[in-house]
């Protein structure tokens, strides 16, 4: 694992304010171009053990926080850097609410079956070695100073074209062997770009998981079978939601 990164920023994070400190600080700005500014978070934790890579679409600003504050306390209690950037990560992914829903699909799909396990939330526990969460952005990106949420072409963009190659790409890489869940649709199509430039396996990349968050929770809760058909709006088309979940229980249940 290359620390280079974290080194260059170690002493801003020895520095933060967390929780609820600024990860827009510039002394975090990593690039620039145009209204997308990414900054530096302590996300470049990789276990190459893992069998679950879950992909979301980047860290928000709350995520950032809960990393950063994270990594402060483990160089505090004098932690070696890889474990400071394990807990760090392990700390903010999916962190919340979002978690929670989260293992709630995992587990609908079958994924704790697979992996021997009672319920997905242990994956955020004891079972962490089987688990890499990540970002197809693996840094904060902010769009005018808010939170980044993905375009329909991230690719044509050289900011966002390089956060996916330099960074998620090549850690992707190093796990050729793992299953890779991106979730929602947004995630779900760079990953689709970066599998057809060759950085993952196709056979091994699961599509159609909806996102936990509470923009798309009509669209979790009609997957899930909390909410009936009729009982949707015109936001959610249910055929392709039924699509997808009938895809990703086969496919999971073929794992073991």
């Amino acid at each position: 694992m290359n620390f280079e990164l974290f080194e260059k920023y170690e002493s801003a994070i020895r520095g933060y304010k967390g929780p609820q400190g600024d990860p827009q600080s510039a002394s975090l700005r990593m690039h620039q171009n145009g209204d997308l500014v990414v900054y530096y978070a302590p996300f470049e934790w990789v276990n190459p053990s893992a069998k679950l890579v879950l992909v979301g679409i980047t860290p928000w600003k709350a995520q950032a926080d809960i990393a950063l504050t994270e990594a402060r306390r483990a160089l505090v209690e004098g932690l070696p850097v890889p474990e400071v950037l394990r807990r760090a990560s392990l700390a903010a992914a999916f962190a919340r609410r979002s978690r929670l829903r989260l293992v709630s699909l995992l587990d609908y799909i079958g994924v704790h079956q697979w992996l021997g396990l009672q319920s997905c939330e242990e994956l955020f526990g004891e079972a962490s070695d089987l688990l890499q969460a990540t970002t197809l952005f693996q840094f904060p990106i902010f769009n005018k100073g808010e939170n980044f949420r993905g375009g329909k072409h991230a690719e044509r963009d050289p900011t966002l074209r390089r956060q996916m190659r330099d960074y998620f790409g090549k850690m992707a890489k190093l796990m050729p062997d793992a299953v890779f869940i991106p979730v929602g649709a947004t995630t779900s199509k760079g990953v689709d770009w970066l599998t057809k430039e060759g950085f993952l396996n196709k056979e091994r990349v699961f599509h159609g998981l909806p996102h936990p968050g509470k923009e798309a929770s009509e669209h979790a809760a009609y997957f899930l079978g909390e909410k009936e058909r009729a009982d949707l709006s015109t936001h959610t088309n249910a055929d392709k939601v039924d699509a997808a979940r009938d895809y990703l229980r086969k496919a999971v249940a073929a794992l073991r």
